[in-house]
């Protein structure tokens, strides 16, 4: 008999580890946000924040939702996957999203919040030693991102594209 996962949904800001086998952490409809998904297979334990905006320090900061700010959310992740069992040699690391939602013809987005947000996301891993080892990033179509905790398998999934 074969069973479901349990899908665990990060809204906007949001951010989860987990520990159980059978659940797989996802973010779905990923445009200009970025997601950052991270697990360790020795233990196992995933982590996952969907982060909305590059910089804490531009904006309103909420105590109730830091994850929001990718500044933020990246030690806060790495910190919680490492309170978890996770060992950072041995952290696997996707960074999925950073599109440009917004492109007209003619009128470039000016605000670049999906460029803003992978190079933040980039630097911010970069700070703490991390690279990812894959990247889903850019481009103008939305993205679903699914991490499977017992295996560590990334799915990517683009809008508007079959596979």
């Amino acid at each position: 008999m074969v069973t479901a996962a349990a899908e665990q949904a990060l809204g906007l800001g949001e951010w989860a580890v987990s520990r159980t086998p059978g659940e797989v952490l996802t973010c779905l409809g990923l445009g200009s946000c970025v997601a950052i998904a991270i697990h360790d297979a020795s233990v196992p334990v995933a982590g996952m924040a969907h982060m909305v905006l590059p910089d804490s320090t531009a904006g309103r900061t909420s105590s109730a939702s830091p994850a929001k700010f990718v500044d933020l959310a990246v030690p806060i992740l790495v910190a919680a996957m490492v309170e978890a069992g996770a060992q950072p040699a041995r952290m696997r690391i996707a960074l999925v999203g950073g599109a440009s939602m917004l492109e007209v013809p003619g009128r470039p987005n000016t605000m670049q919040i999906g460029d803003r947000n992978v190079v933040a996301a980039r630097a911010a891993l970069a700070a703490r030693g991390f690279a990812p080892r894959e990247e889903h990033v850019g481009g103008t179509n939305g993205r679903t991102l699914r991490l499977h905790v017992a295996t560590g398998q990334v799915d990517v999934s683009t809008a508007g594209q079959r596979g």
